[in-house]
Formats: C-alpha cells, structure tokens, sequence
C-alpha cells in the first residue's frame, strides 16, 4: 500500500487529466478500480493512520491537542508526540511480519525506517532504518550521486519559488528551514523509501505501507492545485513505477498494489495575515479585555521563550549521524560534541517557526492549532467542561461569544446537555446521535457539510477524549478555509476537499460497494483482510474468509 499524504481525489483527478501521473492513469486502464471516500473528523494523518492500521483511533482530536492531566501538549511533529499516541493503542496492527516507511506509526511492522512511533522503544537511528538503510546507501551509488544533484536543484527551485512568491506579495511559507525539509522529503525521503520498498518486494515481505509525504509538504506551502504540489507528482508517479515493474518481476509471489491517500487538502487563507494576529494572541486579547470585578485578567501566554516542537530535530539528526560513523579516530565523539552544542545553542525558537500553539504551565487557557482546526482547553480543570459551565463564569462566556462572532472562525463546537452545540455567525444547533436539530437562524454546519456521514464525523470529534473544551474550525466560504496555521493549504476540519481522498485498488477487491466513513473502514476492508490472509498462525476460518486475497501484498 503506497499512501500519497493529503492528495485529495479532485486533485488526483485534476493531477490524471494533466497527465502528470502517467503510472496511475495505465493502472486505471488495466483494471484497478479509482473511488473517493470519506476519511473522519480530524482528516489529519495520526487519526487517519491509527484507524487504518489498528481499526482504532479515539483520543486523537487533532494534530497537536492538549492532556489537561498531563498538563502537556502533544504535537504529532515531535516524536514524543506521536509515541504518546501510539502507546495509547492496544489493537493489534495489520502491518504485522511487514514493513513500514515514512509512516507516523509502525502497525506493528517487523521492519521500520522514517516511522515516528513504534510499539517497542528504540534509537531514532532504528527509526531512521540503521544499519539497513546505510547498506542500501551505499549498494547505490548510482542514485546517491543523483540525490546530491536532485538536491541542489531543490534548494535553487525553492530559493527561486520563495523570492517570486515574495515579490508578488504572496504568502507561501515562514518556516526559516523549509529549503532543507523540502530536500529531505522531495529528494532524500523518496529515494530511499523507494530503495526499501523495492529490496522487500525482492524478498518477498507479506505486506509494506509506505507514505509517499512531498505532496502534502508542498501543498501546504503552495496551495493543494498549485503548480509545485501537482509537477511534483510525477516524480511519486514514477517510483511508484518502479515499485510495480518490481513486483510484477517478483515471479510467483502475486503482490498487490492499492495507491491511497488518508485524507485531502482545501485553499486556505492564513489567520494571522488576515486578521493581524495569531489566534492565541486574539484569545489573549480578548481575555485581556474581560476584567471581572475582584478578579485578575486570565492568562494565555505565548510560548515564544522556550524551544518549539522542532527544536530537537536538528540534534536527533545529528545522533543519527553520529551512529553511523565508525567509533575509531574519535569521530563519533567529535559528533556527539557537535550534537550538545547544537542542542544548548541553537533551539530553534518562534522567531523562526510560526506560533503553533499557546501554552504555559500556569495559563488558564490553553490554545492548540492543527491547520484549519483549532482546540482552546480551560486548563485550570481537568475535567471537559459543557457549554453550560462556560457560560456560567463570566470571563469563559464573554470569550466563547467574541469566538463565536470572530469572523476568521466559521464554527464553535462544545458539549452539553443536549449533545454537541453547534455555533455560528448565522445559527445554533445542536448535534445529537447524528441528527441536527436548529435552535436558531441557519444550519452552521450547512457551508462544511450537512451529509449524515459528515453530521457523525463531527459529532465524534467534539465527544473524543482530549477534545478541546471549544472546538474551533477555520471560517470556509466554500473554497478558502481559514488555516490557524501559516498555510495556503490546510487539513484538519470539515469543509471542501480535505475529508475526500482517494482509494485506488484492484477490482476484485470490490470496494465500489463499501462503505467508506472513516479510516477504520480501510482497516475492515483491506488491511485486516491481508493481515488475516498473511498470518502465519492463520485459522482456517480466516483462510475461508479471505479466498481471493493474495498472501502479499504492496
């Protein structure tokens, strides 16, 4: 299975009718079978990848949210932030005896590289591939050579992609070291990934996942149909050729190939540019504004003065490196120095990365950011507080009414007595058991989908455990959403196209009859199926269960 993170189905199939995505188009024509599906609330990949591997992925209500408990925010782009997810799912994974590459969770796979969370601890070296990987390296000269110059051609694309973008007075992206994220993953990422997955389908690994993850870098910096997100498809396109020339070579062992994306990606208008501030900033100001009498204003700070959710990355690196290197000569020493001083000199601190969340230990209010979905926690509780309890007090009420009006946020989402209020600029309503009722003026879910599978996704999502106290989605006028995040394309909430990606599969999977309303769905219908086909332990129940499934597949 070769996932390509955050491609919508409209963008795929605006990617097909450019002809950028050759390799695709020939499956089609020769029987595999292209569906769109509805992935769930958060459309974002930790939720989306634990329901495909484990069939479970509740207590996971956004990219970055916060454990009132633990009074600790768990961000998906630091490690310890996937493995406190990862260690919080007790179903077996499908991957199990497979491999996994550039997955945020391993699925229990035999074999991992590029994988964020693993169910048994080990080095971020293991987790980069270790020694594995370093062979693959150095079996292919051939293609290091061309990844040294794939690379210095990235970096001059980006510098000249930046200064355009620049000078026509676009926003594109903030982060400082962009440049060398996008030739780790466009260049470096996609050789080696590809390197793994062809040396498996040689042996003959049972089943391997593999994210393909430049589509969605680029497109959340250049927008999901811009010209840099699209282009770039060819080159997935490509290995994913390779990877299919392998398998059909690979004589005898009848692999499989189902192309996916766990959720899409919709246009999308940076909070901050539009309004001026960060959204952490307008509950601070608001918060500021609120002054009850015999009682101090309360607190949301910014977390400007410590280090960011990437500011060990560069020293994990280095450790990698480190471990790699012969211990002889004292060059591993001479690395790990270089590693310390890294570590205590260079945090890399707000003034390079956008605000992605505001936390202290002694705030009263915690806000969280995940693209376009935005959580906001009255942390002085470790209880989920209703509507009604915020209402009650009234420095949360006059908070939750000046959101509500905010014309950057499109929806408040709390809990109640009633079951899960919805607020807009336009409408209440409250959401229970899938069903809508309107307490006044209009439907505010009606601009990001009033579908029943929509209705349940969104129910869902405000009832999982560590949900926010408020819920936030971006403001969405039917094509730009806005991003709490600095993005031009966002994912995270409901509306346009980030809650449909695509499945391609083969036909006799006969998925066209499914019904696809979550992630966990793809586990039912094709994960579990081959996990149960390639266990080694396997009933004859299961064998009965699965007649047609081949015993590996890619």
């Amino acid at each position: 299975m070769l996932q390509i993170d955050a491609l919508a189905y409209s963008d795929l199939r605006r990617a097909l009718e450019l002809g950028l995505c050759p390799t695709i188009s020939r499956l089609l024509r020769e029987g595999f079978a292209l569906r769109r599906w509805f992935c769930g609330l958060p459309s974002a990949t930790p939720y989306c990848q634990a329901g495909m591997f484990h069939g479970e992925n509740a207590g996971i209500p956004a990219f970055r949210f916060y454990d009132k408990a633990a009074r600790k925010v768990i961000t998906c782009n630091a490690p310890h932030g996937v493995q406190y997810i990862r260690d919080r799912i007790h179903s077996p994974g499908a991957l199990a005896g497979g491999s996994s590459y550039v997955n945020l969770l391993d699925g229990d796979a035999q074999t991992v590289a590029f994988t964020v969370a693993t169910r048994e601890k080990m080095s971020v070296y293991r987790r980069l591939g270790g020694t594995r990987m370093g062979l693959l390296m150095l079996l292919h000269p051939i293609r290091m050579a061309r990844m040294v110059f794939q690379g210095a051609f990235e970096w001059l694309l980006e510098e000249w992609e930046r200064a355009r973008g620049e000078l026509a007075g676009r926003v594109t992206h903030s982060e400082g070291i962009f440049p060398f994220i996008r030739i780790l993953s466009n260049v470096v990422v996609r050789e080696l990934q590809t390197m793994a997955i062809l040396l498996d389908v040689y042996l003959g690994v049972p089943i391997i996942y593999s994210t393909f993850m430049q589509y969605d870098e680029l497109a959340h910096h250049f927008g999901p149909s811009s010209k840099q997100a699209l282009v770039d498809l060819r080159r997935t396109d490509a290995r994913i050729a390779e990877i299919w020339r392998m398998a059909q070579l690979a004589g005898g062992r009848g692999y499989d190939l189902v192309i996916l994306s766990d959720h899409g990606m919709t246009p999308a208008l940076s909070y901050r540019v539009e309004y001026g501030e960060s959204l952490g900033a307008t509950v601070q100001r608001i918060l500021d504004e609120t002054r009850v009498k015999g009682a101090e204003a309360s607190q949301s700070l910014a977390s400007y003065a410590e280090d960011t959710e990437y500011s060990d990355i560069g020293p994990e690196v280095v450790e990698a490196v480190a471990q790699l290197t012969p211990a002889s000569f004292g060059a591993r020493g001479a690395i790990r120095k270089f590693r310390d001083w890294l570590r205590s000199r260079y945090g890399l601190r707000e003034i390079i990365f956008p605000e992605k969340y505001r936390v202290d230990r002694t705030n009263d209010i915690v806000v969280t950011y995940s693209s376009c979905l935005a959580l906001v926690y009255f942390a002085a509780t470790e209880q989920r507080l209703s509507l009604e309890q915020i209402m009650a007090d009234a420095r949360w009420a006059r908070l939750y009414d000046e959101l509500v009006a905010h014309p950057g946020i499109g929806l408040v989402a709390t809990v109640s007595h009633g079951g899960v209020n919805l607020a807009g600029k336009r409408g209440r309503a409250i959401l229970r058991d899938g069903q809508i009722q309107i307490i006044s003026g209009k439907n505010p879910l009606e601009i990001f989908g009033t579908e029943p599978y929509v209705l349940r996704a969104v129910e869902s999502l405000v009832n999982q455990p560590n949900a926010g106290d408020c819920v936030l989605f971006g403001a969405f006028d039917g094509y730009d959403i806005i991003s709490f995040d600095d993005q031009v394309g966002a994912h995270g909430s409901a509306g346009g196209d980030q809650v449909y990606p695509f499945i391609i599969s083969p036909e006799r999977l006969e998925l066209a009859g499914e019904s696809l309303e979550n992630a966990r769905d793809i586990h039912r219908t094709v994960l579990a199926r081959y996990a149960a086909a390639n266990a080694d332990n396997a009933s004859p129940d299961a064998a009965r269960l699965t007649p047609a499934l081949p015993r590996a597949a890619v």
